[in-house]
């Protein structure tokens, strides 16, 4: 077989097998661009609540947990409590936390739920385990290979002439600037 038609044949079922991996870790990777900007993977809502709080840490005890949770209908399973500092009590639920200032009763009751397909990507595009983690190799082994063959899918004397090698230069010229500058 030659050389152009082999070249061809790889760069098209590599292509297409990992059509499906280069859209998820594409919109992953958008989204943990601007971790900054939102929360990729979780939807946090904050509500400010009004306590009867007491005003020494001693006085925390489980009935007054339980009427805290009682007063905001909090279903979710309690796991603990701490004093992150001597004036402020943090009750943690399952997905959500209760932070509340003993010497106002003013608080924060926080429900953290996790996105929808992006918690899931994100995940895979951010913490590669196990068989994952081999594929996530592969699949950047393949990149590399759709790249190259991607080069020499047209025939002729100017494959990597005009043009095409403008736009490559560019294209690498792009990343090198940012790396250092900035």
């Amino acid at each position: 077989m030659r050389f152009h038609r082999l070249n061809n044949i790889v760069h098209r079922d590599f292509g297409y097998f990992f059509a499906g991996t280069t859209l998820i870790y594409a919109i992953s990777g958008l989204a943990v661009n601007h971790v900054n900007d939102w929360n990729p993977s979780f939807v946090v809502h904050r509500e400010p609540i009004q306590t009867a709080a007491p005003t020494k840490r001693s006085e925390v005890d489980d009935d007054w947990i339980k009427s805290i949770l009682a007063s905001l209908r909090e279903q979710r399973s309690y796991r603990g409590h701490d004093f992150p500092s001597d004036g402020k009590v943090k009750i943690y639920l399952e997905d959500a936390s209760v932070f509340i200032n003993l010497a106002t009763g003013v608080g924060e009751y926080e429900v953290v739920k996790r996105r929808h397909v992006l918690y899931q990507c994100n995940r895979l595009h951010l913490s590669p385990k196990s068989a994952w983690l081999v594929f996530s190799d592969l699949f950047a082994a393949s990149l590399i290979v759709v790249t190259l063959t991607g080069l020499f899918v047209r025939k002729g004397k100017y494959i990597l002439t005009g043009r095409c090698l403008a736009l490559m230069t560019a294209g690498v010229l792009v990343p090198v600037i940012f790396m250092l500058f900035v």
